[in-house]
């Protein structure tokens, strides 16, 4: 089916409908981050993984869990110590590699924000059932593994241990 043709009659039209919702909920979200606590998804993203991994990470590995380059990466960490919400620590051994980290007011922040965000989530898919929000979930994770291992590999090929990073966002 290399001619195009797996993409044609219901299959185009479950996969315009699942761009589109996407498109929609991500937008959803985004724009609630943008106006309630002035973070972009990404960067909520960063803060949130940086909770859940005990408060720090080392840049490449945080790079491997958002799947954002290392300049893409580099640049919202930096945003983010702006803010006060991380800052970033030298490895004590490898003095090449970066560690991101959780301030407190990064987890005071997440705290604040956390409970709009999933009021925004919620509306976002408000539209399925309970039973149909887990199925969503389960799709979600099947095509999720199966494309995570080649795009984690493009992530860390992309150089986002240190401070810079090839260009090549996704």
């Amino acid at each position: 089916m290399a001619d195009g043709s797996w993409l044609s009659g219901r299959r185009r039209e479950s996969w315009l409908s699942y761009l589109g919702a996407h498109t929609l909920v991500e937008r959803v979200v985004e724009r609630h981050l943008h106006d309630n606590a002035g973070v972009s998804h990404a960067e909520y993203e960063i803060l949130s993984r940086l909770r859940a991994a005990g408060g720090r990470l080392r840049m490449g590995e945080l790079a491997s869990v958002v799947f954002s380059p290392g300049s893409r990466l580099n640049y919202r960490v930096t945003r983010l110590a702006g803010l006060g919400l991380v800052r970033r620590e030298q490895h004590p051994v490898d003095r090449r590699g970066l560690y991101a980290v959780l301030t407190p007011e990064g987890t005071r922040f997440l705290d604040q924000v956390q409970p709009g965000y999933a009021e925004a989530a919620r509306r976002a898919v408000g539209a399925l059932t309970e039973e149909e929000f887990l199925e969503l979930g389960r799709l979600s994770e099947k095509v999720f593994r199966a494309l995570c291992d080649d795009t984690r590999s493009e992530v860390a090929d992309s150089g986002a241990e240190g401070g810079g990073g090839q260009p090549g966002e996704h």
